[in-house]
């Protein structure tokens, strides 16, 4: 439940602990621009609300899984990775841990496909691809911020498959 005693079940938000589903916060993004039209006769202030419809927006798109668009999809993943498994605690994770979360997310990809989950399997390829995005960046040095093997459950995540 949120602040006003909606229900936030939908796209995935509760793998966070995210107060607010999906469409909660495009809702409140589109108030949030019509509350920044009404303020078009101060500047700042209007364009201080475009800003937080922005952020609105931005966070639902981190927490809605993209299965069409691929490359898309993949991008977003990759940062819904740094924020759900962040790195913190978890410094001395190897090469083979990242190779090991590929395996198992390809695994989960290939699993969903002969089950007949379409969109399941096209979401694990994403979320494969994040991870080898996220990979990538921590070879390159371009963050450290997202390592594999966090387990959820221990970080207090509610977890659903």
């Amino acid at each position: 439940m949120d602040d006003a005693g909606v229900a936030c079940e939908g796209k995935g938000l509760h793998l966070m602990n995210v107060p607010y589903s999906q469409e909660h916060l495009l809702a409140r993004a589109e108030t949030m621009d019509r509350h920044a039209e009404r303020w078009k006769g101060n500047p700042g202030y209007a364009d201080t609300l475009r800003m937080d419809a922005w952020a609105l927006r931005t966070a639902a798109a981190l927490f809605s899984p993209e299965i069409q668009d691929w490359f898309e999809g993949t991008r977003l993943e990759a940062g819904h990775q740094v924020i759900r498994f962040a790195a913190e605690h978890d410094a001395g994770k190897t090469a083979f841990d990242w190779f090991w979360l590929v395996g198992y997310l390809a695994q989960k990809a290939a699993a969903s496909a002969v089950d007949g989950d379409v969109e399941k399997a096209k979401h694990h390829t994403i979320s494969t691809g994040a991870a080898l995005l996220n990979w990538h960046r921590h070879l390159s040095g371009e963050h450290h911020k997202m390592r594999p093997g966090i387990d959820a459950a221990e970080r207090g995540l509610e977890v659903s498959t």
